[in-house]
Formats: structure tokens, C-alpha cells, sequence
């Protein structure tokens, strides 16, 4: 192979190719499954210090600005007026493990971020009887920092495979002599602009329903790639908590999350034996390189309700109720694939401002879950033990928008989601100016036993594990200072491309510290 040229008739002119581009299917967005909805309403437990090492407790009522997020009317139990704040830093390790025809090829990849983990101020009203507790904060409710990498051999298919269209992804145009395609899936017409798929005369006379071939047709090639995901989730809340009766405190709170995710993709193939040379009926591929990115920002409103009540002076129990968040999503993305073939020829679709398929900006709106969550606290002299229980039906989720329909992305939620039981637990036990913490939490996995399998139908459980201690010491009479960490630990699967039989997974192990100091200055 000496140069390469489009297989229909080259009468085809630039108004032609322009065509093409504005007759394709172009994806509105990249975040718009149930996995990207799931990562979006997913917060971590804990949000200050002393919550951190009580992974996240305290549905029964804390009076701290975590009450904010977990039960606003633990505010009530303030005794006086404070501000805090707090530094978080994640270390987060995903060890990897590519699966391909019977091999597995291990791999790490480790990220570190840091950041401010709340500020908040309470104000307690001076009052002759009861309590009354306003609050307001900031806080980080998410991290999406993970890093991937795989790396490994194939010998079964290509990517270039997953490029290929179906029967009714195209469309092949007869004008006069001429013969061109027109894509109604936008990674085959990528991959067709760059010769990663070719469209083949031979088959074409032959009747075949998919005259096309990939670039990769024979023997083994390397595949490596990296999945970087960057970015938090905070929350702002207002909200306050007054004593309805002696000892029982209800509150309420107004929360606005925002924040912004980026996502990108890269994944690269090689012919590193060089089985596809050109002879035999293969093209003279070398090598490829995909990339995908998009951004996503994020702000939304909910409200959460709650009710704290002291039963006698050792227990404690809690209810709240989170109304769904409405969250606004803007998603950026682009996409750009190049290809290199042993003769020198390269060739690149999406670096330039008109090759814009795979490129664009979307709007969208996704609405969360109903989140309903009960706790206990028993004190018993310097101990306390604590417990929550949060109920949510992640299968809720729904995107919406006001010029498109998502009713297909909402049958897949819906299909493949159920409801939960997220647990936590919790104790503290003081000793002098020390208070010493500890707790573990257990997020079960959301996805039902149909949809959370792997490509190889492997069965994936991605249950959230958490392990948490804690340290408060109080410096004065007004100041304390609090150290938390908790480690988060859970499975997942990564699938590089789909819809090719025996296509290649990744399995994951992810394991994510987070580290916290705060200090609480009373008023």
C-alpha cells in the first residue's frame, strides 16, 4: 500500500463530503447513562473531620455542621455559637487487570488531590427556653479523582472491530456513478474518515450488508490505555433547627450542590508484530490512538428535613428526610481518532474546528432520588454508640430536557438500578481533652443482578466498604482541633470498547484514602 483514497468514485467533491458531515448522527452527550447519573448523586460519608472518623454517623443528631447533610435538626443540640473548617487531601490507588483471551496483564495507576473540606459557622440564638440553631456551610460531598491504566495483549478482535457499523448505522448514496456512505453512528463515521474502517468494493458487489472491513483483520496487537476522571462535588447549606418540645428538635435545611467532572479517554492499539502488513487481504496498519473527553458542570437545589429526639439522657433517635436534586448538567466533549499505516500515511479526524462529529455542547437536567434515613445514638458515661440507615431507589433516576426525550436512558436506569440500604456506623469515646473515633460504613451495590455483570458476564459486585478513626482534642475551652480518615474499597469493571464478541475487560480494585484536619473555634 503506497497512498491511501476513499473507495467510491473520487468525482466526489468537497459539497458532497460536506454532506456527509451534516447528514451524521452526532451523540448529544457523553454523561447521559446510568452509570454517569449514579456517579453524579453518589456523595462520600463524611463531610468534617469528626464526621469523617464516624464514617459519616449521626442521623440521630450531631450538632456539628455535618447535620447539615445528614440531619439538620441535630443542630438544636449546639450549646453554643462556632466556626470551622477543615483541609482534605485523597490518595487514591486503582490497581487494573486486562483480560484477554485467557491472559491477564496487571497494572496501577496511583492520584493524589487536596483541597478545603469545609467551611461553616452556627449561630445559637440567645434564648430563655428551648433552642434555636441557624447554620450555614460548604462543604466537599465528592471526589471523582481515579486514574486508570491498562495495558496488554489481544489476539481475538480490534477496537476497530467496535468501529464497524451495523446494517442500520448506514446508508450507502448512489448519484449517478457515484457511491458514497452516509453514518448514522458517529464512531463509524470517525473511524471511516480515517481508514480505521474501509469500505470494500468487493463486498459491495457481492451484496454483503456491510460492505466494510477494519483496519485490523489479523493477528495480535497491544492495547494500552488510561481513564482519567478529575473534579468534586461540593454543597452549599442554610438551615437551622428549633426545639419543638423538650428534648426534640426539628430543623430544616436549603442545600445547593455544585461542582464540575472531566472525563477523558485514551486508548491506543499497535500491530507490534506487524501481522497486518498489507498482504493476504490486510490493510498496512500500524497504529491508532482514540480519545474522548468531556466536562461537566453541575448545580442543583434539594431540601432536607428532620427530626432529632432525646428518648431519656443516654438515647437518641433521628429521622431525615432529602428531597430529590434537581441538577443542572452543561457537558462539553470532543472526540478525535488518529491512525498511522506502515507507508507513512496518517491521518487525524477532530483536531480541527470543522471535523466537529464527536464534538459539541449539550444541556440537560438529571433529577436524583428520594433519600430517607433513620439513626440511633445511646451514650452510656464516656461512650456513645451510633447508627444510621439510609434507604434510597437508585433505579429513580431520570434525565430529562426540554427539546429531546431520554426515554430510553430512563428504561436503562430503571431496568438496571434498585434500591439500597446504606449503613453506617459509629462511636466515640472521651478521655480527658481527647475524644478518640471510629466507624465503617457498607454502601451495597445499586446495579440488580442482571446489569451488574461484566462484558464477560462475570458477576461484579461494586459495594462500598468504608473504615474509619478519628482524634479530637480540645485545645482551650473554646478551641478543638479534629483529625479523621476513612478508606473507601470497591470492585468495578472498565470495558474499553463493547458490542464485539470477546472483547477485552479491565478489572478493578480501587482503594481511596481520605485525610482531614479541622478546627472548631467557639463563640
Amino acid at each position: 500500500m503506497t497512498s491511501k483514497s476513499y473507495a467510491f468514485p473520487s468525482s466526489l467533491n468537497s459539497v458532497g463530503l460536506a454532506l456527509i458531515a451534516s447528514l451524521v448522527f452526532i451523540a448529544p452527550a457523553k454523561a447521559q447513562s446510568g452509570n454517569d447519573a449514579l456517579r453524579f448523586s453518589q456523595r462520600f460519608p463524611g463531610t468534617t473531620a469528626a464526621s469523617l472518623g464516624l464514617s459519616g454517623t449521626g442521623i440521630a443528631g450531631v450538632a456539628d455542621p455535618s447535620a447539615l447533610i445528614l440531619n439538620p435538626a441535630g443542630l438544636g443540640f449546639a450549646q453554643t455559637s462556632s466556626i470551622s473548617g477543615s483541609f482534605s487531601s485523597f490518595d487514591i490507588q486503582d490497581d487494573s487487570f486486562f483480560r484477554s483471551d485467557g491472559i491477564t496483564f496487571p497494572g496501577v495507576a496511583e492520584i493524589t488531590s487536596a483541597g478545603v473540606g469545609h467551611l461553616a459557622s452556627l449561630y445559637k440564638f440567645p434564648t430563655s427556653q428551648g433552642s434555636l440553631v441557624i447554620g450555614i456551610s460548604i462543604s466537599q460531598v465528592t471526589t471523582y479523582e481515579r486514574d486508570l491504566f491498562f495495558d496488554g495483549e489481544n489476539g481475538l478482535n480490534s477496537i476497530t472491530d467496535f468501529f464497524m457499523p451495523l446494517s442500520d448505522e448506514f446508508e450507502l448514496i448512489e448519484e449517478g456513478d457515484d457511491l458514497f456512505p452516509e453514518f448514522f453512528r458517529t464512531p463509524s463515521f470517525i473511524a471511516f474518515e480515517t481508514f480505521a474502517i474501509d469500505f470494500d468494493q468487493g463486498l459491495f458487489d457481492a451484496n454483503d450488508p456491510i460492505p466494510f472491513l477494519p483496519a485490523v483483520s489479523a493477528g495480535t496487537v497491544a492495547q494500552s490505555g488510561s481513564v482519567t476522571e478529575e473534579g468534586r462535588m461540593n454543597e452549599l447549606n442554610i438551615g437551622g433547627a428549633m426545639e419543638a418540645a423538650n428534648g426534640v428538635m426539628i430543623g430544616a435545611s436549603i442545600n445547593i450542590p455544585f461542582g464540575r467532572y472531566t472525563f477523558t479517554r485514551i486508548f491506543e492499539e499497535e500491530d507490534i508484530f506487524n501481522d497486518n502488513d498489507g498482504s493476504g487481504g490486510t490493510t498496512d496498519f500500524d497504529y491508532l490512538k482514540y480519545t474522548e473527553s468531556f466536562q461537566s458542570d453541575m448545580v442543583g437545589i434539594n431540601a432536607r428535613f428532620g427530626l432529632s429526639a432525646r428518648v431519656s439522657p443516654q438515647l437518641r433517635l433521628g429521622i431525615t428526610l432529602e428531597t430529590p436534586t434537581q441538577l443542572t448538567i452543561e457537558d462539553d466533549f470532543a472526540t478525535v481518532l488518529r491512525t498511522e499505516f506502515d507507508n507513512g500515511d496518517v491521518f487525524t479526524y477532530g483536531d480541527q474546528i470543522d471535523e466537529d462529529a464527536g464534538t459539541g455542547h449539550f444541556e440537560y437536567t438529571l433529577t436524583t432520588p428520594w433519600h430517607v434515613g433513620v439513626g440511633i445514638s445511646y451514650r452510656s458515661g464516656s461512650l456513645s454508640l451510633m447508627a444510621d440507615a439510609e434507604l434510597i431507589d437508585w433505579s429513580q433516576m431520570k434525565f430529562s430536557n426540554d427539546n429531546l426525550t431520554f426515554a430510553d436512558e430512563n428504561r436503562s436506569i430503571q431496568e438496571q438500578f434498585e434500591s439500597v440500604l446504606n449503613t453506617r456506623f459509629g462511636a466515640t469515646y472521651e478521655t480527658g481533652d481527647f475524644i478518640l473515633r471510629g466507624g465503617f460504613a457498607v454502601y451495597p451495590d445499586p446495579h440488580n443482578a442482571q446489569f451488574g455483570r461484566a462484558a464477560d458476564g462475570a458477576v461484579v459486585d461494586r459495594e462500598r466498604q468504608y473504615f474509619s478513626l478519628g482524634l479530637g482534642y480540645r485545645i482551650s475551652n473554646t478551641l478543638r482541633a479534629d483529625v479523621g480518615w476513612i478508606q473507601e474499597q470497591f470492585n468495578d469493571v472498565y470495558s474499553p470498547y463493547t458490542e464485539v464478541a470477546n472483547a477485552p475487560i479491565v478489572d478493578e480494585e480501587v482503594i481511596r484514602n481520605r485525610f482531614q484536619i479541622g478546627f472548631t473555634y467557639s463563640l
